[in-house]
């Protein structure tokens, strides 16, 4: 368990979720879901509008695809290790292209918290979220 989760009260519905997908439609589908369970969802269009969304504020988990433009999220976990830890968050990716081999070829996979593989089944995200932030896997 990392500082920032031993920080936050386990018993708050209200943690905060940054959601990054250049699809409009995958972070409509899950706000739509963890916003349901009652987290507070803010969305990114890519990495670099996330990484800003990162230094103007504070957020218990972030939740990325992989391949978008501007910047993927390769470079966006990289650049959220190199935060303050006050700044970090534990991330779970969310990816078409997830395979066995990617985490060997791709070191920055090792920063994230949780791989889910795409489409994104709402129990698997809602399960890996509470998991992440230290709370019970009960799904709604």
């Amino acid at each position: 368990m990392t500082s920032r989760q031993a920080a936050v009260n386990p018993s708050d519905p209200s943690r905060r979720v940054l959601i990054v997908d250049d699809s409009i439609g995958m972070r409509t589908y899950m706000r739509t879901i963890l916003s349901a369970v009652g987290f507070r969802c803010e969305e990114a269009v890519d990495g670099a509008d996330a990484f800003q969304k990162m230094l103007g504020g504070q957020y218990d988990l972030v939740v990325t695809d992989l391949e978008m433009p501007h910047m993927d999220g390769y470079a966006l976990l990289s650049a959220i290790g190199l935060l303050p830890a006050a700044q970090k968050a534990p991330v779970v990716v969310c990816s078409a292209r997830l395979d066995t081999g990617l985490p060997i070829q791709r070191p920055e996979l090792r920063l994230a918290a949780k791989l889910i593989e795409k489409p994104v089944d709402a129990r698997d995200l809602i399960g890996a979220v509470k998991d992440v932030l230290g709370l019970t896997a009960r799904c709604a």
